[in-house]
């Protein structure tokens, strides 16, 4: 098994708030998106399709399926444009290529912000948020993000696609999405979090916090792994 380490950012997945765990998709970061893409096709053999820019965050992306319900975005400033807003001046520093969050599926985004305020947790949104693809296809989703406890980026955001297309059914295939490790100093405390949300994703302490993602594809099992702080 080989593994790609992110130089700024961590490996991220994780599953819905739900029965059953739904993995939705992961964000991949890089500074550039046509060097990101590379990446990740070198180390898996399937090769990221570019999806648009999503309006008014001066980002943009690149997805590859890994299921029928799951994908990997790559995401980067958007190409030609200044990064201006915080979350794309972010992207324009990071160093290689790692997961920079992940997504889980919720179809009662309301019922998930209840939750997370009984867990004592902080709730934005849910918010809508829509890009257009270089076909001309119009994407529309609503997501809601959840802060606490000072874990950052490892408490996954969720959304609900409605009646759009999702983009796994759309993006190239070949990979398939196989596992999420998630390590971190405060383990027991993570793992209530998720409970509260009904993230059901393996969580085991160690010293420095990373979480490992594992997929399978035409090169074989890989593992997309970095540290976050």
């Amino acid at each position: 098994m080989r593994v790609l380490l992110g130089l700024a950012a961590a490996v991220l997945v994780a599953g819905a708030a739900q029965a059953a765990t739904v993995v939705d998709h992961i964000q991949v970061a890089a500074s550039d998106l046509a060097a990101g893409s590379r990446a990740v096709a070198d180390l898996t053999g399937v090769t990221p399709q570019p999806g648009g820019v999503h309006p008014g965050r001066g980002t943009a992306n690149a997805l590859m399926s890994l299921g029928p319900r799951t994908y990997l975005e790559v995401i980067t400033p958007a190409p030609g444009q200044p990064a201006t807003t915080p979350m794309a001046q972010e992207l324009a520093g990071v160093n290689g290529v790692g997961v920079r969050t992940f997504a889980v599926a919720a179809s009662d985004l309301d019922a998930v912000a209840a939750a997370a305020r009984k867990a004592g947790l902080g709730v934005d949104g849910p918010a809508a948020g829509s890009r257009q693809t270089p076909e001309g296809q119009l994407l529309r989703w609503r997501a809601l993000n959840i802060t606490g406890g000072d874990f950052g980026l490892f408490i996954p955001f969720f959304i609900d696609w409605g009646d759009t297309v999702h983009p796994a059914t759309t993006s190239p295939a070949g990979a398939r999405f196989t596992r999420l490790r998630v390590v971190h100093p405060r383990a027991a405390e993570l793992r209530r979090i998720y409970a509260a949300l009904g993230v059901d994703i393996e969580v085991s302490a160690g010293a420095e916090p990373q979480m490992i993602l594992e997929i399978g594809g035409p090169k074989g099992d890989v593992s997309i792994g970095g540290e976050r702080r």
